[in-house]
């Protein structure tokens, strides 16, 4: 009996000496790919899902073993693989790639800078530019409704306009835009609730029309000193049922010309142009930062009603509660104007 016992402890001895073997030498073997490209893991996958998703393309080798262990493993302790992207390569080990999938290393990152009063043309590029998709289809994607009833936005809110705040992120390789997006606006949503939510709900405006507004402000705010007296301005238009006569409004519906803008520009017919329609346009009109959005919930209390640059370098504007003041004002700015224009032509001919 003692001699069979050890016969049989031998036997399973050798057949797991001989499994570690094998397993160690997969585990150490190359993925049997011919060109490098990535995997993306979204959040919340599990590790047989991704085990399928590299099965299905034929990444790994003796996928039922994979799956056998993750399945066994997973009754131990909870296993999960990491959101992001992953190199898979022919110099890449089994060992690497699940060492990498287990513990979230090496993950294949690309930064994107979304900058203040950025427009959703550059919005969209800078995205597709990161992502390796065409920036056609994302800048459509922005400005459809879908993704803003999906993410239930809003009952107003017609696009993800509005909802990008200036920040540089952390994007993966290769990560489909559609969820880059829901990683970016859930960003928006934790600092609105943290932020703004409280006050917004005792403002007339609907959170869209708040980041409608914000957007305008940012646009014509140079010096980061007047974005309370500017918001205060279009706060008393709007309370008055004034135009807002906006330059931004004007610049979106052109689509951001890079020239300044003529008269002919200010009578356009478009919904987004407020020197033609009254109230607010349809939506946001650039990136607004987070002072744009506490300006608009925390205006300068003024009866301003009117603003003009002051043709100066300090970026600042003169304000007036008058048209006459105004139109005084906008006399100021060019002859500041010409005089910069003259010292600089004095100069040139030194």
């Amino acid at each position: 009996m003692l001699r069979i016992l050890r016969r049989i402890l031998f036997v399973s001895g050798f057949v797991l000496a001989v499994v570690a073997i094998a397993l160690g030498a997969l585990l150490l073997s190359p993925l049997p790919v011919h060109e490098r490209h990535v995997l993306f893991v979204p959040a919340g996958a599990t590790l047989q899902s991704v085990l399928e998703q590299l099965q299905s393309e034929g990444a790994v080798r003796a996928p039922w073993v994979w799956h056998l262990l993750a399945r066994v493993g997973s009754r131990v302790i909870t296993l999960g693989a990491h959101m992001g992207s992953y190199e898979l390569s022919p110099t890449t080990t089994h060992a690497e790639l699940f060492n990498n999938l287990l513990r979230g290393r090496n993950r294949l990152v690309r930064r994107l800078t979304i900058y203040e009063g950025e427009t959703t043309t550059h919005v969209a590029g800078a995205l597709a530019r990161t992502l390796d998709d065409d920036s056609v289809r994302v800048l459509r994607l922005l400005r459809s409704d879908s993704l803003a009833q999906a993410w239930n936005l809003g009952d107003d809110a017609r696009s993800v306009e509005g909802f990008l705040l200036p920040a540089t992120y952390e994007l993966f390789e290769r990560e489909p835009v559609e969820h880059a997006l829901g990683r970016l606006v859930n960003r928006f949503e934790r600092i609105w609730e943290e932020s703004f939510a409280d006050r917004a709900r005792q403002c007339r405006l609907s959170r869209y029309q708040i980041l409608t507004l914000a957007s305008i402000v940012e646009g014509e705010v140079v010096n980061p000193i007047e974005y309370r007296r500017v918001a205060g301005v279009y706060w008393n238009r709007l309370n008055r049922g004034m135009k807002l006569e906006a330059d931004p409004t004007v610049q979106y519906a052109l689509g951001f010309p890079s020239r300044r803008l003529t008269f002919d520009d200010y009578r356009v017919e478009h919904p987004y142009n407020t020197y033609r329609i009254v109230g607010l346009p349809p939506g946001p009109v650039k990136v607004a930062t987070t002072n744009a959005i506490e300006a608009v919930l925390n205006p300068e209390r003024h009866d301003f009603l009117f603003f003009c640059g002051s043709g100066d370098s300090s970026g600042t504007h003169r304000f007036a509660r008058t048209y006459a003041e105004h139109l005084a004002n906008v006399r100021r700015y060019h002859q500041v104007l010409r005089q910069r224009e003259q010292f600089a032509s004095a100069r040139l001919l030194r």
